[in-house]
């Protein structure tokens, strides 16, 4: 009696597998140019997130991390008795760096038309 339920389970999975591999009728796709990644109408407030000001202050963070790593190499040597560029400004001013780069990717202009932002 085993023998005869494995053939059988046997049988129904290559039924199962013949029947899976029939394919439907292809249906005619649009162009992928008109259908943006989740297939929706593209909306007008559709635009890319980050504008001219954006990357220009994404570009001034970096700008100020590089000059704080300039400033943590100066020194060869430092001592913590004696002041040191390295030691306590350079720190600051990779933080700062850092602070700008996030207001840099949180930055939005106030106006509607510019951000895309619906008026009414």
């Amino acid at each position: 009696m085993t023998a005869k339920k494995a053939s059988n389970t046997g049988n129904r999975r290559v039924v199962k597998s013949q029947a899976k591999t029939k394919k439907a009728p292809a249906k005619a796709q649009p162009e992928p140019s008109s259908r943006p990644f989740s297939g929706a109408k593209k909306k007008s407030n559709d635009i890319l997130p980050f504008t001219k000001k954006n990357y220009q202050l994404l570009i001034l963070g970096i700008v100020i991390i590089a000059v704080g790593f300039i400033l943590l190499s100066l020194d060869g040597f430092v001592d913590a008795s004696k002041f040191s560029i390295s030691l306590y400004i350079a720190p600051l001013v990779i933080v700062g760096g850092f602070v700008e780069i996030i207001f840099a990717i949180m930055y939005r202009e106030k106006g509607g038309a510019e951000t895309g932002q619906a008026e009414g």
